[in-house]
């Protein structure tokens, strides 16, 4: 049986008035991940965790299978990082970091950096430091994708890249799927960014970790209707009304609430889809309105 790339079990952390956690998440082998949820949520701790920069108050973490401190080189050969913010680069060129980088992963591609250099038009000679804050992104990726690693472990990589040159990196992290056995975990607030290329979506919102979904079936799960009357907010599977000529329900269970109408004469207009920014709005307010409940 295949282990999990990722493996967490109860994870906290705190920094000062900020709690992480619980966080329990197994990713599995050959998926593209994303992280979601507003500035501050936590992503950029737990990507540090993944990577044994920042240790976990509580809980267990495992990658391949293996655990920090005592396998941290082994781990580390399987994982191409783009950090939050890269420090260190700026008086290093393009070609010097690829070199240095090389030296510590065997499976280093220099076909693929080249590449992706290129695809770039990211100079060779050029200094880390004198590249605008959109192509420093796009030569760490280049850097942690020539690694050749089983997982990439992207924290906000196209932050501050131009909207033609995120579509590209979106190219570039599918294409570093195509072999079938890699996995992509990326932290993203842009929903245009996991609708295109994630299969499942974790989200995290001030700390708490509010589960993984896969991506279509979540899209499925939810629907918005328009009908030609007002319905009661306690028919099944209706989240939100919103009164009008015609009435918006929104429905976490679509063939319960249509069937629901149907028996209440209200006729449905017509249906869609949510998009991704909603559907967090409304497990952001379904998770505040449990703790509120379990406080009283």
């Amino acid at each position: 049986m295949e282990h999990p790339v990722i493996s967490l079990k109860d994870i906290r952390k705190s920094y000062g008035s900020f709690d992480l956690g619980p966080v329990n998440l197994e990713v599995e082998p050959g998926y593209i991940v994303a992280v979601v949820g507003p500035n501050g949520s936590g992503k950029s701790t737990l990507f540090r965790m993944l990577m044994n920069l920042a240790r976990p108050d509580e809980g267990s973490l495992s990658l391949f299978d293996s655990a920090y401190p005592g396998e941290e080189v082994e781990i580390k050969q399987k994982v191409g990082y783009v950090p939050e913010r890269s420090v260190g680069h700026d008086e290093m060129s393009a070609k010097a970091l690829g070199e240095f980088v090389a030296h510590w992963y065997p499976t280093w591609s220099q076909k693929t950096y080249d590449d992706l250099l290129s695809r770039s038009e990211i100079e060779p000679d050029k200094k880390f430091g004198k590249l605008s804050k959109g192509m420093q992104r796009r030569l760490a990726f280049a850097l942690a994708a020539a690694t050749g690693s089983e997982l990439l472990l992207l924290d906000e990589p196209t932050d501050g890249v131009d909207p033609f040159a995120r579509l590209e990196m979106l190219e570039d992290i599918s294409a570093f799927m195509q072999s079938g056995d890699k996995t992509v975990v990326f932290a993203t607030h842009v929903m245009e960014e996991v609708r295109r290329i994630a299969d499942y979506v974790a989200f995290l919102v001030d700390g708490e970790f509010l589960g993984l979904y896969e991506k279509d079936t979540l899209m499925e799960q939810w629907r918005t209707f328009w009908t030609d009357g007002e319905p009661d907010t306690n028919l099944p599977g209706v989240v939100e009304v919103e009164g009008g000529s015609p009435s918006r329900v929104v429905s976490d269970s679509p063939e319960e609430t249509e069937d629901a109408l149907a028996k209440e004469g209200i006729r449905v207009v017509r249906s869609g889809i949510l998009d991704l920014e909603e559907i967090l709005s409304h497990l952001m307010r379904r998770r505040k309105n449990a703790k509120e409940k379990s406080v009283r």
